[in-house]
């Protein structure tokens, strides 16, 4: 019988051992190239494992609480105001009210009418 050169001379045990190892390194390789191809489709799709670094993934807007969820559509089926949505909107997240540009003022007193050309009552 002819002998192969190598550890254990080619048919002993540890050349079992050693065939064993190679493929489980084979595998081990092929499960790390696989996990790296998928990383970089979910990559490229825009897609992350985990969250962004504002704790959001970048394409989608954070979940908006239910209170203003339901302000939202009272709105759009016009239950409320614009003016009484800004003010609960305001309201529900913390700040002071809407705040306008415009103020409404006092009205102006009407003017004294001048008297007529005629010397008659004043027309209105």
């Amino acid at each position: 019988m002819r002998h192969f050169p190598g550890p254990g001379g080619g048919m002993g045990s540890s050349s079992m051992l050693w065939g064993f190892f190679g493929f489980i390194g084979t595998l081990v390789v092929l499960g790390l190239i696989a996990l790296f191809v998928v990383y970089l489709v979910k990559k490229s799709k825009g897609k992350q494992f985990g969250p962004g670094p504002m704790g959001h993934h970048p394409h989608h807007r954070p979940p908006m609480p239910p209170a203003l969820q339901i302000l939202d559509e009272r709105l759009a089926r016009g239950e409320i105001e614009v003016e009484d949505y800004m003010t609960r909107r305001a309201a529900l997240l913390g700040g002071g009210g809407p705040t306008n540009e415009w103020t409404p003022q006092a009205p102006t007193p009407p003017r004294p009418e001048a008297p007529a050309a005629d010397g008659g009552e004043p027309t209105a």
